[in-house]
């Protein structure tokens, strides 16, 4: 019987399997060793700050900085919701352009292929989507600041 699970014992299916599990560590091994090496750097570097710092606390030191003048208002008073706004804006289109990176290094070989007409077709797409979503958010009035 094809494809039995006795077949494939008798093939060293399940053998081949662990065997290319045992070969992929060593590949993986240098990721390791630098995330074990990134971490304890961290630690050893906070530990190290908190033992040899001095531990200052008076009021003059904790309070804002503000170019050297005693500070006007609140420190820890209510943003306006523009800021987040235009924050938000910001990386959706810094995002979108950050797409068109990969398109734009594999195009001269999707030519090659035969695939250049579509490609550009749908980076075209891709960037009248992008530009409706502009005129969108300036008619919204959301980059207008008053």
């Amino acid at each position: 019987m094809l494809g039995s699970s006795t077949e494939f014992q008798v093939r060293g299916g399940f053998r081949n399997k662990q065997s290319q599990g045992v070969q992929m560590l060593p590949t993986y091994l240098p990721i390791l060793i630098m995330m074990v090496v990134a971490a304890a750097m961290a630690a050893g570097l906070m530990l190290g700050s908190w033992l040899l710092g001095k531990v200052r606390g008076s009021r003059t030191e904790l309070m804002p900085y503000e170019c050297g003048l005693d500070p006007m208002d609140e420190p820890f008073k209510r943003m306006s919701v523009r800021y987040y706004v235009v924050a938000l804006l910001f990386l959706l289109f810094d995002v979108e352009t950050l797409f068109m990176f990969p398109v734009a290094a594999v195009f001269r070989d999707k030519i090659r292929m035969g695939w250049g007409l579509f490609v550009y077709g749908e980076l075209l797409l891709f960037l009248a989507i992008l530009f409706i979503g502009y005129v969108y958010v300036w008619k919204k009035g959301a980059l207008r600041w008053e």
